[in-house]
């Protein structure tokens, strides 16, 4: 069969996944991807008005056309299933082909997504097995409605299966077919990589946490040493690539598999790497395994520098003392690092604010401290924590599994106008801090000068963080310039040139 996956957003690899499961039974995918350049999916830049001119929502229903598929698969999140929805109605109205929804959105409320007429099947968790059973009996015929995993509707009643075990040898799946995002993403600059699925913590505002108690024990999985190599020794001869991301939720919490894992990368691969960690596992001994092994940076989602928050609203047990430790091990080896901190959460006052820019004082190697806005997913811990503190209504949740989730990068809804300045004056200060100078910071945080900040424009702010990244020598900076020129090029191709659609088969 033909497969067609639609996809705003940037490289997705679940949908990589999905695909090698696909094209190794023998059947053809095709990809109609938009990028969401300048949309609130970019978490870079986001301009509305830009938004509306690079748009290849067009272009995508072009393509999934021109592909003649039997089915065509949406992978979304809860802030992309309203634009799959309208694509998907779209599709609908212009060829006879099943729809289909995954994702963790789908997972969360599959009960929600299954109730929307264009929608044909939900595939709920995991979805290699699921989503090419469903293709397999489509192909032959079969009655469909026994797939675990799998909803549906039969004679305008919802069928649904119980959740099917967890696949527990990672190293049985295919490699991601990267070819499928060629187009649209250069693998050779940054190559994105998955060594582990699930996560060992349960963080009331992750979705991890959601598919953690969907599955219970067994939900963490790793894959071999030896695994991770053979995908990174294919794709460096297929690639080139100059870098690599580990995309782990956490990628150095076993120590004996990261040694012997860093032991080949260093012989085999040898390129710079940056990933995502936790402050409970970055010793000084791990840290300066890291750095000696080509690692440039170090996500830390500390998510807020209040210890009650973090432990009672988030469900995080790091103390700030175990926070301290891990900043002070990156600063003696020379590693950089980012800390994650997350807006509006329940509690959360204007001292805490204050607090975190105290904190980071004397932090030499803090490269860039990255600012996001709390959403509401449905179904989520944190979700009806804020809803018993009369955060959000019962109708605020309803408009959550339709979608309405908010804006993780860009705006969060505010609607005090005093309040809106504070956490602008914040999130503009904390881009740009790294950049001021001693003297200046002290100087600023007396008085409440720092709401002065609301105030400045957001060129400046974008400007200030593009001279961090040249100052740091941030290689992640790099790739960010270079993604966004071949995206420009792309487009200005593709409007003014040929006019051609690009597909990976």
């Amino acid at each position: 069969m033909k497969i067609t996956f639609v996809h705003l957003g940037r490289e997705n690899l679940g949908i990589e996944y999905l695909s090698a499961s696909l094209k190794r039974a023998g059947h053809k995918v095709f990809l109609a991807h938009d990028p969401g350049l300048f949309s609130r999916e970019d978490n870079i830049l986001y301009v509305p008005f830009l938004e509306k001119f690079f748009s290849r929502k067009k272009a995508v229903l072009n393509e999934v056309e021109k592909s003649n598929p039997d089915i065509v698969a949406f992978s979304v999140y809860t802030s992309t299933y309203p634009w799959a929805l309208d694509v998907a109605g779209e599709v609908k109205k212009k060829i006879g082909a099943k729809i289909v929804f995954g994702g963790i959105h789908a997972t969360l409320v599959p009960e929600t997504v299954i109730q929307n007429d264009v929608v044909d099947y939900v595939v709920e968790g995991e979805g290699e097995g699921a989503l090419l059973d469903l293709v397999e009996a489509l192909s032959s015929k079969k009655e469909s409605l026994n797939i675990p995993n799998v909803w549906t509707r039969k004679n305008g009643t919802v069928v649904h299966t119980p959740i099917r075990p967890l696949i527990a040898d990672l190293d049985s799946l295919p490699l991601p077919d990267k070819a499928l995002f060629e187009d649209g993403i250069n693998h050779s600059d940054d190559y994105m990589i998955m060594t582990s699925r699930g996560c060992r913590f349960g963080c009331h505002y992750c979705c991890e946490s959601y598919l953690r108690a969907l599955y219970g024990k067994g939900y963490f999985r790793r894959r071999s040493v030896s695994s991770v190599i053979q995908e990174l020794t294919e794709m460096k001869q297929k690639y080139n690539f100059k870098r690599v991301m580990f995309f782990d939720s956490v990628f150095f919490n076993d120590r004996k598999w990261l040694e012997a894992l860093l032991k080949e990368y260093q012989r085999k691969i040898s390129v710079p790497f940056r990933c995502q960690g936790h402050v409970a596992y970055a010793d000084a001994e791990i840290i300066e395994m890291m750095k000696e092994a080509g690692c440039y940076g170090i996500d830390f989602g500390v998510q807020t520098f209040n210890e009650e928050i973090r432990k009672k609203i988030l469900n995080r047990f790091e103390t700030n003392e175990e926070i301290k430790k891990a900043f002070k091990n990156c600063d003696q080896a020379g590693l950089r690092y980012n800390v994650d901190l997350i807006f509006s959460l329940p509690l959360m006052k204007e001292d805490d604010y204050l607090f975190a820019l105290e904190f980071v004082e004397g932090c030499r190697y803090l490269n860039r401290i990255k600012c996001f806005n709390l959403c509401y997913y449905p179904k989520l811990k944190i979700t009806q924590k804020a809803k018993e503190l009369g955060l959000i209504s019962e109708s605020d949740m309803a408009a959550f599994e339709k979608g309405a989730g908010g804006d993780f990068f860009h705006t969060d809804g505010i609607g005090d106008p005093a309040e809106k300045r504070m956490k602008d004056s914040f999130r503009k200060l904390y881009k740009v801090y790294p950049l001021l100078p001693g003297f200046f910071r002290r100087w600023m945080l007396g008085d409440k000068r720092y709401l002065c900040f609301h105030w400045l424009p957001k060129p400046m702010v974008v400007l200030a963080q593009l001279i961090i990244g040249i100052l740091h020598r941030d290689l992640r900076f790099y790739t960010y310039l270079s993604y966004y020129w071949g995206q420009l090029m792309k487009r200005y191709k593709y409007r003014y040139h040929d006019n051609k659609t690009y597909q990976k088969q």
